[in-house]
């Protein structure tokens, strides 16, 4: 262990004392822009071996606390100018252990002015090339651990010629016959003869490391010999060569402690007693596991696991008495699986829990027994027990070195173990014992052990407190000794001894004190135990004399290594590498609770040595792989494992870089650049600025033409409805014709009260237009429309509306809207010319002297004094007058001749008295009154306002009465007809300019694909138009449908493209395609957004020709325009302001949306063929051959052996349709745990089944309810293409009868689950009760997929099926609840309740209760499940199950409330217009016939012995019963036909398989013996007979007689293929028949 990490303990003060071995240190206290300089503190022998360093490679071999670390630092500082940057190079520092990397990073940091990388096993995992290349960028030195630096070496993520400098730490374990990544690292990648590779510096206490060559002192021997060798291979590994520093120069600076042997007494009689119990429990326990077939591998592991268990309780009963042992056997009991496995150090395999459940409480319980004293259990804490049996000899020694340490001011110890649970065990009793209460302790293990108290946070807080001295006694693994720096401590005890010199050498080194002690507890009557320690210290002698004084050049050598590279990135991976890389690629495969793939190793003897089989998941795109014989099982195991990768690189399973495809499984070209905002862009409020596009048609000016313009004119006819209104007949009129869809526009315009006014545009030819009349038009659209949306501009006096050529060249919209006149029998309109002269007429536009201002010489009865001036009733009928008290605007409507100011205002007053009141005294009150018509605000009327229940009535003009002098005329003709006309304009011409950039987008698509010129126009711009827009129409119906057509269209093109891609492959590679963001990318590439509408019309923002948009964007003003400041969040908010440029914000999602929005268009307006064209436009492939799908239907003839097993005829008669490929069928049933076939299983089905479900539940559910609210339909559909919904039809359709599962965990699942549902009344009521497995909704989507394929995509016959399917999914869908915890919210808004969730953590569950409070209501209900959001959503479901019960309702409908009152139609396949493919094929027909033939063979007899006449069977006979003389004949033919050993058997020899198979279970191995011999000497025959003992059944032996053959070693296989064939019937074997 570097010493360095001590300048990371005690920076920031200078060393004081060089005896403290602190020499790593840097005064920190120099000003920050000083730059730091590690030399300062450096002792002489550091600087000389950096200066060999820099000259050399090296391997720096000191004791702990000589300051190796700092030597590093120093090599760094002096190769700064290689590193820093802008050096392109990087220093890689190498640490074995997470708590080294984050230790040595500290001290580097401490250290130096470098830029310091972190990476480790809690650090963050950088997926590509890309990210590391920002990584070297960014940092100067990445400290890291080598698994990190290998595995990005492999896939060629960093490349060595990128690394200056090359440190590593703990340098020993870089052994040649090691597969550390060390060694991996130097053997692989670091070319010896390359001027490009890095300089080299090795640091380690011991250059030696491994059981294999220390613990051969435990049997007399000597590694003198060895060590040599190694030193010398470790040199030759690293490229480099060993240096030390004499001890003289370090006894200044380093403490050696003093080492002391404590003995002990044997252990008790008792103990022995104790041991033959617990064998027994194991042995009864063991008996229990059961034989299924279906369980053989987790049977296998269960065993291993309980074996490994039982080992540890046996080690801590030896080792630290009863107590211990209870302890350990509770510690087990209590903690979760993965705890458990970890505790024991087993690997987490699937194995069965009850049974170690069992054996640990019945070992806990007979440990209880044992310290019984009377009727309690003994307190341990009472000085009276500290005896054996209940406390070891050892434990007792322990307990008394510490209780005479105890008094000792300051002391500190550390305590090393070797197991886990012999720390955790350990540490309890110590902290319990009150003799030892001035002990504060607590125990100390690898993070890498998976327990939950032991994270890396937990880890540095006990250490943190160990170094304060609020803990002073540390029960540590070796994890200590190599991670652990506590410059106090004082006391080292090693309760459990070394297992190398290293490991002797380094927990030594942690007592780092003066006057430290060494400790060591042996068993006195072991002197083996002794010569090991003796042997450790004359190792560590010899070594230093090696590294002083060389005695031979000899090394290991380095075995080659075989190498898999890909050219075109350089990824490499060694055979050593490819094993754990082919186990990361299993666990990337698609699995489940019932399904944990991985691989499985054969081994097999073979004439050129022993060849590894691996046998992959079902769901991988190979099965089987097989090494070239090797000489040794694990480098066959290597071999095999790097035919496998080469293999699923072919393949494609495998990308270039040797990694599982799973970000960049998609094809490149579709799916573009990808960024980390990608799923959270829309958490910018604001969205993004885009440009909408202004329709060509209105874009036309006619500025630069002749005297003459001819302009293209259309009736606006308005139809009321009621008819209450009347309205002034309007015209359009537009340089450009319009489209024929537009031209054909037809839409209501809605009013208040339920009122709407039918509008459509009627063509009436070209009209003539003369320059002055032009410019009369202009002037009055600009008057009217500044009358409606800016009126207070008429307030005044005078207004000008000479703008001319200023107001054209600021719009971009060039259309006239005009009053006109119908000549209906001519079929003629006209401009009404009248109007438009006699509103621009109007006072108010002339210069204020030209004003009339006094009484004229008019006739009594056609004069009117109003508030500004004398005027003519002619004038002031039918215009617009402006009252100033009230700052409105009114239409007078009639003079009324009979009232005056005098008449009745109401019942107590007149209208003089009425405005007195108001302080106006009417000057004229003779006057007859106006009748008058405000002019009202404008409406965003595409908005329905009515309501579905009401109907639409005549409402009466609101009219009031307002005396002439208190009016001033405006607008002379402007009548309240053409008010009425002018405020529908704005809103129509919205809708048509919308409906013509719809028209645009079509027509552009028309000329890239013709299939777009059939959608209506209309269509399009649904799919353009969002719900933000509140119109009658918007995308989100439409979306949902495209969607699913999407998911579906990739779905079947990447499963017909990629046959090698699994499951969860094909998801992803989906996935990236489909998702939002990069339908985004590929909209904007396209240009797609310009189209989009996503807001609600403004009519005060409507901008036209005569009333140009005031704001001017540009890059300067955009800002201001479009953003305003938040005080309250003190940052910019985006505003819905409108400019010139008509910029709008635009969400990601929403573009995405419109994407498959316009996909649903197509679909419902073209069909298939058209949605696919679009698909292709915006760059998503979706094509295939029809060769493609015929090559799939006869690839499933593979599966076709299995028929057997399945009753095909009623499958096909459950599923509805009669297969031609049967292996599809098959292939629909084949669960990914079940291994008794080649290979293969439903996930792929399940993918193209799942995708075509969805898209015909959605076409149904869109067709069938067109009523139904876009979120409504989203909530259907999602309930519908529901596993648990197909997993109703699985149930109906009796799906689980059929399933080929290799899992009794998943047949007993769905065992119970589906009796549960038979039981209930129907699918509606399963809202508990056991949990569904996903395997029946699978089999459903599998099904369906493989109909697919078989009917050659004929979508109307799945269809047709899909609707037969309906009633279980329907039922499920409209009445279970999407989200139980959102209804429940919904209804604690609805009544101002207060709705919380209090979770609480058990042991290995989660319990959640969720409670309601308010309006004298407290409502409650829990649940418990094995997630916190499972538990909360039960709970939220039973809550609100309970608050329905009581009266408490929703105010919105719930789901199943809307379903009832919804109308129903005649649902419909939607868009389907594809040809089906021709899957017929007669000669694949005649294979699967012949297949079928030769898969029906009857099970072989097993006998017993007695009955044997002319046959050799397997027997089986009690134990202690003789087995007689087998009868001559041969082996029974039946068992020869079944070939029951499978490809795997075939190809090894039966009897090293069968010794195989003993090892693995733990069995005694087969015991062979020739039963007889016949015939002459030259020519005899040999019978073997075969012994087994299966310690599961320990009261019967197993005898095997074989058949008899002229060599004996043919006899011996034949009797071990009896065996094998019986064990495999039993369920002790696999069943590995091939196809």
């Amino acid at each position: 262990m570097p010493c360095g990490e001590s300048s990371a303990a005690g920076a920031g003060r200078p060393p004081t004392d060089p005896s403290s071995g602190v020499s790593d240190q840097v005064d920190i206290t120099h000003d920050d822009s000083v730059k730091k300089d590690p030399r300062e503190y450096a002792r002489k022998y550091q600087l000389e071996l950096c200066k060999k360093a820099l000259e050399e490679n090296i391997i720096v071999y000191l004791g702990t606390g000589c300051g190796k670390t700092h030597i590093a630092v120093l090599l760094m500082h002096e190769m700064g100018h290689l590193i820093r940057k802008p050096a392109e190079k990087v220093c890689v520092f190498l640490a074995p252990t997470v708590a080294l990397v984050q230790q040595q990073a500290k001290v580097i940091e401490d250290s130096t002015d470098f830029k310091v990388g972190i990476y480790c096993g809690s650090s963050k995992r950088l997926k590509n090339p890309q990210e590391w290349e920002l990584e070297i960028g960014q940092y100067e030195v990445l400290v890291m651990t080598p698994q990190i630096l290998h595995r990005n070496l492999s896939h060629c993520f960093i490349k060595m010629e990128m690394i200056a400098l090359l440190i590593f730490d703990e340098c020993h374990h870089a052994q040649i016959k090691s597969n550390h990544p060390y060694a991996q690292i130097m053997k692989v990648f670091y070319e010896k003869n390359s001027t490009k590779v890095p300089r080299i510096f090795g640091m380690t206490a011991s250059p030696i490391v491994g059981k294999d060559l220390d613990l051969r002192t435990l049997f007399g021997a000597s590694i003198k010999s060895n060590l040599p060798k190694s030193i010398n291979s470790l040199e030759h590994m690293l490229d480099a060569k060993v240096y030390s520093v004499k001890d003289k120069e370090l006894q200044t600076f380093v403490t050696t402690p003093v080492i002391h042997v404590y003995p002990y007494d044997s252990t008790s009689k008792v103990e022995s007693g104790l041991h033959s119990k617990i064998e027994e429990i194991k042995s009864q326990c063991i008996a229990t596991l059961g034989r299924n077939i279906e369980d053989h591998q987790k049977r296998m592991n269960t065993k291993k696991l309980l074996k490994r268990m039982h080992d540890n309780v046996v080690f801590c009963l030896t080792n630290l008495g009863i107590w211990g042992a209870l302890q350990a056997s509770r510690i087990l009991l209590s903690g979760d699986h993965s705890q458990r496995h970890e505790l024991v150090e087993a690997e987490g395999n699937s194995s069965d829990e009850s049974v170690c459940d069992k054996y640990l409480a019945l070992t806990a319980e007979l440990f209880t027994s044992q310290c019984m004293i009377g009727d309690s259990v003994s307190d341990q804490c009472s000085v009276e027990i500290l005896k054996e049996p209940f406390f070891s000899a050892k434990l007792l020694r322990l307990i008394g070195i510490l209780s005479n340490s105890r008094l000792q001011q300051d002391r500190k110890c550390i305590i090393f173990v070797n197991r886990i649970v012999t720390a955790r065990s350990l540490s309890y009793i110590l902290q319990k014992l009150k003799l030892l209460r001035q002990w504060k302790s607590d125990y100390l293990v690898g993070v890498h052990s998976g327990l939950k108290s032991m994270s890396r946070k937990t880890m540095n807080v006990i250490v943190e407190k160990f170094r304060s001295g609020e803990l002073n006694l540390l029960v540590a693994t070796k994890v200590g000794e190599e991670g652990l720096d506590i410059q106090t401590c004082c006391l080292v005890i090693r309760f459990d001894l070394p297992e190398t010199v290293a490991s002797f050498i380094q927990s030594r080194g942690r007592a780092r004190m003066a006057q430290s002690e060494y400790a060591f507890l042996v068993d006195s009557d072991n002197k083996k135990e002794l010569d090991i320690i003796d042997g450790f210290e004359k190792d560590e002698y010899q070594m230093n004399t090696e590294i002083t004084v060389r005695t031979s050049n000899e090394t290991y050598n380095i075995p080659e290594e075989r190498i898999f590279r890909v050219d075109s990135s350089g990824a490499s991976v060694s055979s050593g590498y490819s094993i754990s890389l082919l186990h990361q690629y299993c666990s990337k495969l698609p699995h489940d609770e019932f399904f944990d793939p991985k691989p499985n190793f054969f081994y097999f003897e073979d004439s050129g040595g022993i060849v590894c089989h691996i046998i992959l998941p079902s769901n991988a795109p190979i099965h089987q792989v097989a090494s070239t014989p090797q000489l040794s099982m694990e480098a066959s195991k290597r071999d095999a494992c790097l035919n496998a990768i080469e293999e699923l690189h072919k393949l494609g399973a495998l990308n270039d870089s040797l990694l599982p495809k799973q970000d960049h499984a998609e094809p490149e070209e579709q799916v573009l650049g990808s960024s980390d905002l990608d799923e959270c862009e829309d958490d910018i409020s604001r969205g993004e600025l885009y440009e909408m596009l202004v329709p060509p048609v209105f874009g036309q000016s006619w500025i630069n033409e002749e005297k003459i313009v001819h302009l293209n004119s259309y009736y606006i006819k308005f139809c009321p409805c009621p008819n209450d209104r009347d309205y002034k007949k309007f015209g359009l009129f537009i340089m450009a014709r319009l489209p024929l869809e537009a031209e054909k526009l037809e839409l209501d315009l809605h009013l208040a009260h339920s009122r709407y006014v039918k509008t459509k545009v009627i063509p009436f030819g070209v009209l003539e237009f003369h320059k002055d009349e032009i410019k009369m038009a202009e002037n009055f659209q600009e008057m009217f429309l500044k009358m409606i949306l800016d009126r207070l501009e008429f307030a005044s006096e005078f207004v000008d509306l000479v703008k001319g050529a200023e107001a054209q060249t600021s719009t971009p919209t060039f259309y006239l809207l005009l009053p006109v006149i119908l000549q209906e029998y001519d079929n003629v309109m006209k401009v009404d010319w009248k109007t438009v002269k006699q509103c621009l007429s109007s006072p108010i536009f002339r210069h204020p002297v030209d004003t009339v201002d006094k009484k004229k010489d008019f006739p009594s009865d056609i004069q009117l004094q109003l508030g500004n001036g004398y005027r003519s009733v002619r004038d002031v009928e039918n215009s617009l007058v402006y009252v100033p008290h009230k700052k409105l605007f009114y239409f007078v409507t009639n003079i009324d001749y009979l009232k005056n100011g005098f008449s009745p205002y109401n019942k107590d007053s007149s209208y003089v008295d009425h405005f007195i009141e108001k302080s106006i005294n009417l000057k004229c009150p003779e006057q007859p009154l106006l009748h008058v018509k405000p002019l009202c605000n404008l409406h965003n009327l595409l908005h329905n306002r009515k309501r579905e229940d009401t109907e639409a009535h005549e409402l009466e003009e609101y009219l009031v009465y307002f005396p002439p002098e208190l009016c001033e005329l405006k607008i002379v003709g402007f009548s309240k007809d053409i008010g009425s006309s002018i405020s529908l304009l704005p809103s129509f011409m919205h809708r048509l300019g919308n409906l013509l950039v719809a028209i645009e987008l079509k027509h552009m698509l028309s000329s890239f694909f013709p299939e777009a010129d059939k959608i209506n126009s209309l269509k399009v711009l649904e799919a353009l138009t969002t719900e933000k827009c509140q119109e009658c129409f918007s995308l989100e119906r439409l979306e949902v449908l495209g969607d699913s057509f999407l998911k579906f269209a990739v779905a079947r093109h990447f499963f017909l493209m990629h046959e090698n891609l699994h499951e969860g492959d094909l998801t992803r590679s989906r996935s990236n395609l489909v998702k939002n963001s990069n339908l985004f990318k590929l909209a904007i590439r396209c240009n797609l957004q310009v189209y989009i509408c996503d807001y609600a019309f403004n009519p005060l923002q409507f901008y036209a020709l005569g009333r140009p948009c005031p704001r001017i964007c540009s890059k300067e003003t955009e800002e201001s325009i479009h953003f305003c400041f938040d005080s309250v969040k003190n940052q910019n908010r985006a505003t819905e302001a409108r400019c010139n440029k008509n910029h709008h914000w635009l969400h990601r999602k929403t573009i995405a949306d419109v994407v498959e929005a316009l996909v649903g268009a197509f679909l419902v307006e073209s069909g298939f063929k058209a949605a696919i064209a679009f698909l292709q436009w915006i760059g998503i492939q979706v094509d295939f051959e029809a060769s493609q799908v015929v090559n799939i239907c006869r690839g499933s003839a593979r599966y076709f052996p299995l028929s057997a097993d399945v009753d095909i005829p009623s499958l096909e008669h459950n599923l509805g349709h009669h297969f031609v490929h049967k292996g599809l069928l098959l292939q629909a049933f084949i669960h990914p745990s079940y291994s008794k076939h080649g290979g293969g299983c439903y996930q792929r089905l399940e993918f193209l089944g799942d995708a075509v479900m969805d898209y015909l539940i959605t076409s149904y559910l869109y067709s069938a309810y067109p009523k139904l609210k876009p979120g409504q339909l989203t909530d259907l559909r999602s309930l519908s293409v529901n596993n648990k919904a197909f997993a109703c039809v699985a149930v109906d359709r009796r799906f689980d009868k059929f399933i080929l599962c290799d899992s009794s965990g998943l047949s007993e699942a769905i065992k119970n689950y589906v009796d549960y549902i038979r039981r209930s009344v129907s699918c509606s009521c399963v809202k508990e009760g056991p949990k569904c497995p996903k395997a029946l909704g699978d089999i459903v989507e599998s099904g369906f997929g493989a109909i697919l394929l078989d009917s050659g995509f004929n979508l109307n016959k799945v269809w047709k099926i899909m609707t037969s399917f309906l009633d279980p999914i329907m039922k499920f869908s409209s009445s279970f609840q999407l989200s139980p915890m959102r209804d429940l919210r919904e209804l604690s808004q609805s009544y101002n309740l207060e709705l919380e969730f209090l979770p609480t953590k058990l042991s290995k569950t989660f319990s959640v209760e969720a409670r309601v409070t308010g309006n004298g209501l407290c409502e409650s209900a829990s649940a418990i499940s094995q997630s916190k959001k499972e538990a909360s959503r039960i709970a939220s479901q039973r809550l609100f199950s309970n608050l329905k019960a009581r009266g408490w309702k929703t105010k919105s409908k719930t789901l199943e409330e809307v379903m009832k009152s919804t109308d129903k139609t005649e649902p419909q396949l939607i868009g389907y217009d594809e040809t089906p493919i021709d899957v017929t094929d007669t000669n694949s027909m005649g294979h699967i016939m012949v297949q079928r033939d030769l898969g029906s063979k009857s099970d072989p007899e097993i006998r017993p012995i007695l009955e044997v006449v002319d046959t050799y069977s397997p027997c089986v006979t009690p134990v202690g019963e003789l087995l007689p003389s087998s009868p001559e004949g041969k082996l029974n033919e039946t068992f020869k036909n079944q070939e029951c050993s499978g490809d795997l058997l075939r190809t090894a020899t039966a009897t090293s398989r069968l010794y195989e198979v003993c090892a693995a279970y733990g069995w005694k191995p087969p015991s062979f013996e020739c039963c007889k011999e016949e015939g002459p000497d030259h020519q005899k025959i040999f019978t073997i007979k075969v012994t087994l003992e299966i310690e599961e059944i320990p009261d019967m032996i197993f005898e095997f007689v074989g058949e008899p053959l002229l060599k004996k070693k043919d006899a011996a296989k034949s009797a071990a293929e009896g065996a094998l064939w019986y064990l495999q019937q039993k369920g002790y074997l696999p069943n590995t028949t091939g196809n």
